[in-house]
Formats: structure tokens, C-alpha cells, sequence
């Protein structure tokens, strides 16, 4: 099991074609992979988080509850790391939930293996930083398409941007993530589909 998980770990990292063999070796055999069973929680509001985690196969869904009422706020797919930002850096209490909404297989990463690989290979540390500024630009960019424009507006954009979700997960978790009631995420998708 552990062998196949490193497989598809070495697989993932060949195919940006950014570091050699032996690059490549030395993460994949220090990385923490590891296959976590649907509904297995990764991070729970208050915890003071030290792990980030990066998706080889299945979804994870972050949420909050608000006067007991569960929110989604974010779903992470295949390719997407997944960090509690602010919990990690401050040392703080998480605000949310992180739950694996499928089976996955995750790696497991925290800063001291980070700082472990970049000592090893120097020139990780300017990856790391190039894809951190990325993912953060991207993240902002994504906050600002989703606050100004209209829920029927982001159910498109989810559709194109990740298309798979819909089936992966419970509709009314998709309501939630897009601020509406089930009834009218229902409204939303005969429209579109009446379109089609």
C-alpha cells in the first residue's frame, strides 16, 4: 500500500519536470503519504494547526459553523494544497473544519520537514516561495470574482473551474459553499441546463 501511495506521490512531482531524479527521490522518500478514509477530520475549529496537507487523489472540505449550522467555505481537489494559513503562521486557533469530503491520499507536511528539504535542496526554497505567491495571487483573484458576482454567476464558474465537484459531494454542501438554499441551487441549475 505504502509503495503504491509514493508511486503516484513520484508520479505528481516527474510531471512538472522542475527537479531531477534524485530530487525527486529524496522528497518523495521523505514525505508522509498517507490514505485517509471519508470523514476522516483534519483540522477542527480550535485546533492550533502545524500541518498542511497537498491532494493526490480525493476532496476535502473546509467549513465553519455558524449558530449550529454547518458552512462550506472552501473544496479542495486533486492538485490543491491545503493549509489553515492563519493557524499555521500565528499559532492560533483554527476558525474552522477541514474534513476529507472522499477517500484521499494526502501528503503530510509541516515546517520543519519544509526547512529539512529545502537545507537538502536549496533551490526548493525559491519553488516553494514562486508557488506560494501564485496560489496566494490566485486565491485573492478567486475572493474577489466570488463576492462580486451573483450565485448563479458562481455556480458557472464552478462548473468550469471544477467541474467533477457535483458529483462528489452532497448538493446542499454546494448550496452552502455558494450562499444559497438547496431550492434555489436547484432553481439555478434548471436555468442553466435549460440553456443548454
Amino acid at each position: 500500500m505504502a509503495t503504491n501511495l509514493k508511486n503516484e506521490l513520484t508520479t505528481y512531482i516527474k510531471s512538472f519536470q522542475i527537479l531531477n531524479e534524485d530530487e525527486v527521490k529524496l522528497i518523495v522518500d521523505s514525505s508522509d503519504v498517507r490514505a485517509s478514509k471519508k470523514g476522516t477530520i483534519l483540522v477542527k475549529e480550535g485546533d492550533i494547526v502545524s500541518n498542511c496537507y497537498f491532494i493526490l487523489k480525493g476532496c476535502i472540505r473546509e467549513y465553519i459553523i455558524k449558530d449550529g449550522v454547518e458552512k462550506s467555505t472552501a473544496f479542495y481537489i486533486e492538485g490543491d494544497s491545503v493549509v489553515s494559513f492563519t493557524s499555521a503562521t500565528n499559532k492560533t486557533p483554527s476558525k474552522h473544519f477541514q474534513v476529507c469530503a472522499e477517500d484521499c491520499v494526502l501528503t503530510v507536511g509541516n515546517e520543519s520537514l519544509e526547512n529539512e528539504m529545502c537545507e537538502k535542496i536549496p533551490r526548493l526554497k525559491t519553488i516553494i516561495h514562486q508557488e506560494t505567491v501564485k496560489v496566494t495571487g490566485q486565491t485573492k483573484d478567486d475572493f474577489a470574482a466570488f463576492i462580486t458576482s451573483s450565485p448563479e454567476d458562481r455556480y458557472k464558474n464552478l462548473l468550469e473551474n471544477k467541474p467533477t465537484l457535483l458529483e462528489r459531494v452532497p448538493l446542499h454542501q454546494i448550496a452552502s459553499y455558494l450562499g444559497v438554499t438547496p431550492e434555489s441551487l436547484s432553481r439555478i441549475r434548471k436555468r442553466i441546463n435549460g440553456k443548454k
